[in-house]
C-alpha cells in the first residue's frame, strides 16, 4: 500500500472571509515518507489593494505583488503539486476554504482531504494555553526567521505535524484521527461509492432514499460530500441501523448556508422522513402547538413530541414542561384568550378568567367565534413575529453568477430563489415572478435572524410600506 502523501499549505491573505478577501501568497509543501519530496511558493496578485493593517503584519505590499501571477495562472500548478496529498493547514478551514473558493470563480470545484493541525495539536500535546501557530513554535522552540510569510509559516506547520505524526504512531488506530482519515469509509452495499466521491463539497440539501425512492433523511450542510461521509463514518448502533435503509442519495445546491437551512426545513415539513421525525422528537422534549380547526375555537397548546400530530404546527420548543406552561399562561393572558376554550374544555362554569373582565365569555358563549379568531391570530402573529419591517436579503448563489435570494414581508419569509447577478429586478412584483413561494413561519424566522448574525456577506435591502422597487 503506498503511504500518504501530504501538501502542508499556508497562504496570506488580504483579510480574513474567504468570499470577499483574496489570497496574496501561497507555499506548498508535499510530504512523504518522513520527508520532504517537493515545495512550491509564490506571491499572487489579488487584482485589489492589500490593506495597511495586512502590510503591517505580513510584510506584502501592493508593490511586491503588482507583477505577480494572478490566481488564474497558477491554479493549475496547485493542482498538480497537491494531487493525491491530504490537505494540511494550521486551522484548515481557512487556507482551504480560500483555495476552494478561488477555484470556485474560475467554475471548478477543488476538493481534498484535510488535517488540521491546531485540532491534531488539541489531541496531542494537552494543557497548553494556545494552540496558535506563534504559540506552537514558541512551546516547540522553532525557529522562523519571517512570521506571517506564506512559507516559513508552512515549514513550522510541517515541524509541528511531523511532531504529531510521531505522536500518532504510538496510538491505537481506533483512537488516532489520521489513521481514521486514510481508512476506508464504511459504504452500505446498496449504495455506489463513486457516487458518493463524486458529491460536492458545496453547500446545499441532501436526500437520502430508501429503495422505492423515498427520502427517508433530509439535511443540509455547507459541504455535502463532506457531511454525508460523517454519517457513513458514524459507528453507532443507531446510526447504523437509521443507515441501513440508504439506497441512494441526491441533493440540490444552493449557494448557501441560509438557502440550505430553509429549503431543509420546508423539505422535512413537506415529506415528513422516518429519520427526520425520530429525531426531531428525540431533541425536543415539550413543544408549544397552534390548531386551527373551520368552524372551531382555534387553541394552543403544549405537547410531549412524541404526541405530536399531523395537524399540529409547531410555535416554539421548550426544554420543560414547566417553562411552555409560563410562556402559554402569558400569551393566554396579554390577548384575553379563555384558559376552558383552550384547554378544549368549555362545557360548565365559566373560566375565571371571565369572571374578571379577563374573558370575552367564549367558555359560556358570549363571543362571536370570528372575533375569537381575529385575536388568537393577532396572538399567534406577534408570538411569531421576529421582523418588524420587510427586506430582501442577497446570498451567494449556487453557480458564480447568480445571486441567493429571500423576500421577507409581513414578518415572515415569503419568497426564496435565485436570480442572475447581471439582470435588473427593480420592480418587486417582477421579482417575485422569479421566485418561489416560501411558507414562512417561526422556524425559519429564526433560521433567518441566525444567519443574519452569523454570515457577515449576506446583503439585507430594507423595504419600505407599500414599494414598488428596490433601490
Amino acid at each position: 500500500m503506498t503511504s500518504p502523501r501530504f501538501a502542508i499549505i499556508d497562504i496570506e491573505t488580504t483579510g480574513g472571509i474567504a468570499k470577499r478577501d483574496k489570497i496574496t501568497e501561497i507555499a506548498i509543501i508535499v510530504y512523504q515518507d518522513d520527508k520532504i519530496i517537493d515545495r512550491y511558493e509564490s506571491l499572487i496578485n489579488p487584482e485589489r489593494s492589500i490593506p495597511f493593517e495586512i502590510t503591517r503584519i505580513t510584510g506584502i505590499t501592493n508593490e511586491m505583488v503588482e507583477n505577480a501571477p494572478k490566481f488564474y495562472e497558477i491554479a493549475k500548478e496547485i493542482l498538480i503539486k497537491t494531487e493525491d496529498c491530504i490537505f494540511v493547514a494550521h486551522n484548515v478551514f481557512f487556507d482551504y476554504n480560500f483555495i476552494k473558493e478561488e477555484f470556485h470563480q474560475l467554475g471548478y470545484t477543488f476538493s481534498r482531504k484535510k488535517l488540521c493541525t491546531v485540532q491534531l495539536s488539541r489531541r496531542y500535546f494537552k494543557g497548553l494555553r494556545s494552540y496558535s501557530l506563534g504559540s506552537l513554535i514558541t512551546h516547540f522552540k522553532i525557529e522562523v526567521k519571517n512570521r506571517h510569510r506564506a512559507m516559513d509559516d508552512t515549514l513550522a506547520t510541517l515541524d509541528v505535524f511531523c511532531r504529531i505524526l510521531k505522536c500518532s504512531k504510538n496510538l491505537d488506530s481506533t483512537y488516532n484521527p489520521i489513521a481514521s482519515l486514510l481508512s476506508e469509509t464504511k459504504i452500505p452495499a446498496s449504495i455506489n461509492r463513486n457516487d458518493i466521491d463524486n458529491l460536492p463539497e458545496l453547500p446545499g440539501v441532501y436526500r437520502m432514499k430508501n429503495i422505492q425512492f423515498e427520502a427517508i433523511y433530509i439535511g443540509k450542510s455547507k459541504n455535502i460530500k463532506e457531511r454525508i461521509y460523517q454519517h457513513f463514518n458514524d459507528t453507532s448502533a443507531k446510526t447504523l441501523k437509521m443507515l441501513t435503509g440508504v439506497h441512494s442519495i441526491d441533493f440540490t445546491l444552493t449557494g448557501s448556508e441560509l438557502l440550505a437551512s430553509l429549503l431543509e426545513i420546508k423539505e422535512i415539513k413537506e415529506l415528513q422522513p422516518e429519520i427526520n421525525r425520530a429525531l426531531r422528537k428525540k431533541s425536543h422534549a415539550y413543544l408549544m402547538t397552534a390548531r386551527r380547526t373551520p368552524d372551531k375555537f382555534p387553541v394552543f397548546t403544549i405537547k410531549e413530541s412524541e404526541w405530536l400530530d399531523q395537524q399540529d404546527e409547531v410555535i416554539y420548543h421548550y426544554p420543560s414542561k414547566l417553562s411552555a406552561k409560563q410562556h402559554l399562561d402569558l400569551i393566554l393572558f396579554n390577548h384575553q384568550l379563555c384558559t376552558k376554550i383552550n384547554s378544549q374544555n368549555a362545557e360548565g362554569k365559566p373560566c375565571n378568567g371571565f369572571q374578571i373582565g379577563q374573558c370575552h365569555g367564549a367558555c359560556v358563549g358570549k363571543e362571536n367565534l370570528q372575533d375569537y379568531i381575529d385575536r388568537f391570530n393577532k396572538a399567534y402573529e406577534e408570538v411569531n413575529k421576529i421582523f418588524k419591517h420587510d427586506f430582501i436579503l442577497l446570498t451567494d448563489g449556487p453557480n458564480y453568477d447568480e445571486f441567493g435570494v429571500v423576500l421577507v414581508e409581513n414578518g415572515f419569509c415569503s419568497f426564496t430563489g435565485y436570480l442572475d447577478k447581471n439582470e435588473g429586478y427593480s420592480d418587486i412584483k417582477l421579482l417575485k415572478e422569479s421566485l418561489t413561494p416560501y411558507p414562512g413561519n417561526i422556524e425559519s424566522n429564526r433560521i433567518i435572524e441566525h444567519y443574519l448574525t452569523k454570515d457577515k456577506c449576506i446583503k439585507k435591502i430594507l423595504l419600505s410600506q407599500n414599494q414598488d422597487s428596490i433601490k
